[in-house]
């Protein structure tokens, strides 16, 4: 009985530690899916930052901003803080 206790219990935690694990990427929480392609700096109110040459971000509204990707995708979201996650919305591992 005992046993079954301990096993449980350890199941229990390593669920709950897979399930933040799988929440908490940042790159999936505030980018999920491209919106709908918009000209390379139209709607911001911002100005436009290039992080890299057909990578740019700026700011739309508040705390949201829109990245533009190389490949033509567009995403909108809560304002990314650094140059990684940017990276990492687009799928690159390496400014070009």
């Amino acid at each position: 009985m005992l046993r079954t206790g301990i096993r449980g219990a350890v199941m229990l935690r390593c669920t709950i530690a897979a399930t933040f694990a799988f929440l908490s990427s940042p790159a999936s929480a505030l980018y999920n899916q491209p919106k709908k392609r918009e000209k390379f700096g139209a709607g911001c109110i911002g100005a436009v930052t290039t992080v890299a040459p057909k990578l740019g971000t700026c700011t739309i509204a508040g705390d949201t901003m829109r990245i533009w990707c190389p490949n033509g995708a567009m995403f909108e979201g809560a304002k990314a803080q650094s140059q990684a996650l940017i990276r990492s919305t687009c799928n690159l591992t390496q400014v070009p």
